[in-house]
Parts: C-alpha cells; sequence; structure tokens
C-alpha cells in the first residue's frame, strides 16, 4: 500500500494536463537537464531523511557498493570515493548525456525512464542514493528504449557504454528492474503528458523547452507499444519460471552409502 508522499512522488502530477499538446520532437539537452535535476532533487531528499537501504534488501541489488564487494580487486581507494560521492545536477547529466551519445535513445525515452524510476520508488520505497542512481537510471532507459524505440541497443551494448556492468550483470540488473516494477511498464498518454509538463515547468520559456503537437494516434502508440512490451516480459519471465522449476523438479536424488 502506498503512503502519501509516495503517491506524490508517483504521480508526479501538475496543476494541468494537456494530452493534445505535447511533444514529438523536443530539446533533448534540455530534457536531460531536467530529469536529471528531478533526481538529484529526490537523492538529496532521500540523503537529508537518512534514508540507507539494507543489505538484505532486493533493492541493495541496484547498489554499486555489492559490485565493489563482490570484486575489491577491481576498485582502488580512489575510485571507490569517486563512486560514493553524492552527485551535482551536472554529474547526473553528464552521465545521462554520454548514455545518449551512445545510444542515440528517442527523447521521450527520458520521460518514460522517470515514469519507471518513480513507479518502482512508489512499489517498493526505494531511496536514491550516490551508489545506486547511475544503474537505476541505466535500467530504466535500458527498458525505456525497449518501450518507445523501434530501433535499440543490446545489453552487449549497454555494458560497452557503461564498462562497470558486464552483458550478463545487465541482464540480471534489467531482470531485477522488472520484477520490482512487477512488470508494469505499461504507460498511459495522460501520465506521460503530466511529467513532460512538470519538467517543462522547471524552464521560464517554450524557446528552452520547445513543444510540438503529440496527436492522439502517438498517445495512443505509447500505450500499446508498453503495454505489448508488458506482456512479453511477463511471459518471458513466467517461462524463466516453469523452466527453473522443471530443472529443480529433475534433479537426481542424492545417492547416500
Amino acid at each position: 500500500m502506498m503512503n502519501n508522499k509516495q503517491k506524490d512522488r508517483y504521480s508526479n502530477t501538475t496543476s494541468s494536463m494537456y494530452i493534445k499538446s505535447t511533444i514529438s520532437n523536443p530539446n533533448v539537452k534540455s530534457i536531460i537537464q531536467a530529469v536529471s535535476t528531478i533526481l538529484h532533487s529526490q537523492m538529496q531528499e532521500d540523503q537529508e531523511q537518512g534514508k540507507q537501504i539494507p543489505k538484505t534488501s532486493e533493492l541493495y541489488f541496484f547498489s554499486e557498493e555489492k559490485y565493489i564487494e563482490e570484486k575489491p580487486e577491481e576498485f582502488d581507494e580512489q575510485r571507490k570515493l569517486l563512486l560514493r560521492e553524492p552527485p551535482s545536477v551536472d554529474n547526473i547529466y553528464e552521465f545521462m548525456k554520454a548514455l545518449y551519445d551512445c545510444a542515440q535513445f528517442s527523447p521521450e525515452c527520458c520521460i518514460i525512464c522517470l515514469v519507471y524510476i518513480n513507479r518502482l520508488i512508489a512499489f517498493t520505497g526505494l531511496t536514491l542514493n550516490p551508489t545506486n542512481w547511475r544503474p537505476l537510471l541505466l535500467s530504466s532507459l535500458l527498458v525505456a528504449q525497449k518501450v518507445w524505440d523501434d530501433k535499440y541497443l543490446s545489453n552487449a551494448d549497454f555494458a560497452f557504454i557503461y564498462p562497470f556492468f558486464t552483458t550478463q550483470e545487465i541482464n540480471k540488473l534489467e531482470a531485477k528492474f522488472l520484477e520490482l516494477l512487477q512488470y508494469n511498464v505499461t504507460v498511459k498518454g495522460d501520465l506521460y503528458a503530466k511529467y513532460y509538463f512538470e519538467l517543462r515547468a522547471l524552464f521560464k520559456g517554450d524557446q528552452e523547452f520547445p513543444l510540438y503537437p503529440l496527436d492522439v494516434t502517438q498517445s495512443a502508440s505509447l500505450e500499446a507499444r508498453s503495454a505489448d512490451v508488458q506482456k512479453q516480459e511477463k511471459e518471458k519471465a513466467e517461462k524463466l519460471s516453469l523452466t527453473y522449476n522443471d530443472r529443480q523438479t529433475r534433479k537426481p536424488a542424492a545417492i547416500i552409502n
């Protein structure tokens, strides 16, 4: 059950909603800057309240600390200090922009990824901190690109872009991200609009964050595509679960001499 604060962060509401006047080709840098500002604000709030994620939590899966502990030989003290340093808005922007420069995802993916991160916060009580924001942003953008873009990078490509993780680790991050989202990756047009206008409100004028029409067909396409990915990912997870259970059932009984 969500508390009021979680609902607020989930909906990210604005005073008004305009389905007929959203974007189709916005300034990507402006959107990345806006998303970075929102994430930084949320992280600051969590850190000021002293919120932490215990190692026993499933959410610790997204902490870079987990991977530092598993591969200590790859991290000297300077690198660990850099990873643990609270990021500025510019740090978040630079990381997201670097992903964009390589992946060339559509601008809409930036907004969809923020929807997913806030949805995960609402579902799990996740808190943002200096060592989990990068894995979370990577995971959410990866899923968002699969939802919105006709062509998208493979997980192996993302591992090349951000070599902190191997392809196998990124596969597991994506699987855990979807699992904790309860495979709920459907994004309706009105929710997308709320997020878009909240991000746009961070800028003073249309020139900094231009608006272009998004017709009813495009809005319906977002919902249909995201619902389709939701169905596919849920079915994939169910098949993997059945395969695993079948293997466990077929294991030979231990022979005791």
